[in-house]
C-alpha cells in the first residue's frame, strides 16, 4: 500500500516553518509581532523541571531564550507538517474496510513523522 500511495501520488505532504522574535520573562517565553518586535502576540508558559536528580539546576525551556532584561532580541522557530492531505479521499475508496482505512491513516501518520525529521 505504501508503494501504491507513493507511486500514485495519492497523498500530499505539506509543511510550514516560521521564526519569530522573542524573549524570556522568567519561566515564560513571550513571542513578539514581527512588524514591531515589541507587541506580545503569544506567551508560552514553560514548566521548570520538577524531579530532583542530584542536579545543580532545574531548567525550563525559557532558560534557552535571551531574557527580556538583557535588551537582546532572540528568536524562536515553529514548524507544522502533515502528510494527510487527500487522506479522506483515499479512505473513501474502502467504505466498508476498516483495516485498509486504518492502514492508510497509520501510513500517513508515519510519513508525517518522517517529514518532520
Amino acid at each position: 500500500m505504501l508503494k501504491d500511495i507513493i507511486d500514485g501520488d495519492k497523498i500530499e505532504a505539506r509543511g510550514i516553518v516560521g521564526f519569530y522574535p522573542c524573549n524570556a520573562d522568567q519561566d515564560d517565553i513571550e513571542v513578539y509581532d514581527e512588524a514591531d518586535g515589541k507587541t506580545v502576540k503569544a506567551k508560552f508558559c514553560t514548566l521548570r523541571q520538577q524531579l530532583d536528580k542530584d542536579q545543580d539546576a532545574f531548567v525550563a525551556m525559557s532558560d534557552f531564550i535571551a531574557p527580556k532584561s538583557s535588551g537582546k532580541t532572540d528568536y524562536i522557530g515553529f514548524f507544522a507538517v502533515s502528510a494527510g492531505f487527500k487522506q479522506d479521499e483515499l479512505c473513501e475508496k474502502f467504505p466498508d474496510d476498516d483495516y485498509n482505512q486504518m492502514l492508510i491513516k497509520t501510513l500517513t501518520d508515519r510519513l508525517a513523522e518522517a517529514f518532520s525529521e
